[in-house]
């Protein structure tokens, strides 16, 4: 009925926010994101019109960006950070210096203007009904902050798409989906509200001008659409393969200087100047190694589901290697956990995957 009439019953819209802790100081609500809980109901609706539109969206034109990594059949984080390594090593082989910008967007989901989003839908090819439907889905929505057991009063949310929805990251993906095409003369790509734009030249000092230019765009943009770009935690770092001289090699927005950043965690994998992934692999080894030194089984449980992601979301890249130590060290660290560990699908799968590929 809801799909036949293009209404979105009143109580399918009603999500209860709990704050998530995210990093930084505890004090400050701005480090905390609303994860909306909302009616079962509703969330098998959502995943029905996330079908739908994606299937739709998949045979159509205009369709997704190709530089829009999120929520798209056969792409992910791992194409993500393929895709963005892979073109860092090129441009580098042809330039001594890439520069990069990590954008960080403000109350991103939560910013969404509803009429500019329905607006951009019709880009799409959307039927009228189905963009009645959204209308409805969006209008009227509200919401109440549970935080230790107390409940706040509700409160009309004109704006945003619901964190912790499922249709709520297709639509902010459609959304931005034009972002990569605003600076044409430098390279861009996004999984959601995840972008950094990079570049290259022959110094870093020009590398630092032509990002400043582009940035100004992106912001110019973003305002257009009610987004706002967070200065305090949009940085950039480059990449070399040799020491750069850095004078005078700032990145502004706004008079506000951006922060130049050793290294930068992107889609859960430490990227570095040189592209050696050594943070990461340390972090991970340091995982694995902390079991030889617990007999706790429900430790090393825990330090496999740790290592699990930082594994898996690098294992693509195939770039990296391992001192023969560490490996000695790792592989020791296998056996305990194998030998001891009930789960021996899980302990073993992943180490012969970070081996099987440190031997490359």
């Amino acid at each position: 009925m809801s799909f036949e009439h293009s209404i979105v019953p009143t109580d399918w819209k009603i999500a209860a926010v709990t704050p998530i802790f995210k990093a930084g100081v505890k004090t400050d609500v701005a480090n905390y994101r609303p994860i909306s809980i909302l009616p079962v109901v509703s969330k098998i609706a959502e995943k029905w019109v996330v079908k739908l539109l994606t299937a739709h969206l998949e045979n159509t034109q205009p369709s997704f960006h190709p530089l829009q990594f999120g929520f798209r059949a056969h792409h992910s984080t791992d194409t993500a950070l393929c895709m963005l390594v892979e073109n860092l090593k090129s441009l580098l082989d042809k330039s001594r210096c890439v520069g990069a910008i990590f954008l960080d967007l403000k109350k991103a989901f939560d910013s969404v203007n509803h009429q500019i989003l329905l607006s951009r839908l019709t880009q799409f090819n959307i039927s009228s009904q189905a963009l009645q439907w959204f209308a409805s889905y969006l209008s009227h929505r509200k919401q109440c902050v549970v935080w230790d057991g107390v409940k706040s009063p509700y409160l009309d949310c004109d704006t945003g798409v619901p964190q912790g929805s499922v249709l709520g990251p297709l639509l902010f993906s459609l959304f931005i989906n034009n972002l990569p095409e605003v600076c044409p003369n430098i390279f861009a790509q996004m999984y959601a509200d995840d972008a950094v734009i990079y570049t290259q030249a022959n110094s870093v000092q020009q590398v630092a001008k032509d990002l400043t230019a582009a940035l100004a765009l992106m912001h110019s943009w973003l305002e257009d659409s009610c987004l706002m770009l967070n200065t305090s935690k949009t940085v950039w770092m480059y990449f070399s393969k040799r020491p750069l001289n850095l004078k005078q090699s700032n990145i502004f927005l706004d008079g506000v200087e951006l922060d130049l950043v050793p290294e930068f965690k992107y889609l859960g994998v430490i990227l570095d100047p040189t592209l050696s992934f050594k943070s990461h692999i340390n972090i991970f080894a340091f995982i694995l190694l902390a079991c030889l030194n617990k007999s706790d089984l429900s430790f090393c449980s825990f330090s496999i589901s740790k290592a699990k992601p930082l594994t898996e979301n690098f294992l693509c890249l195939f770039s990296f290697s391992l001192s023969l130590e560490l490996v000695s060290s790792l592989s020791k660290s296998i056996s305990f956990i194998k030998h001891h560990s009930a789960n021996t699908d899980d302990c073993g799968a992943l180490p012969r995957a970070i081996l099987r590929t440190a031997a490359l």
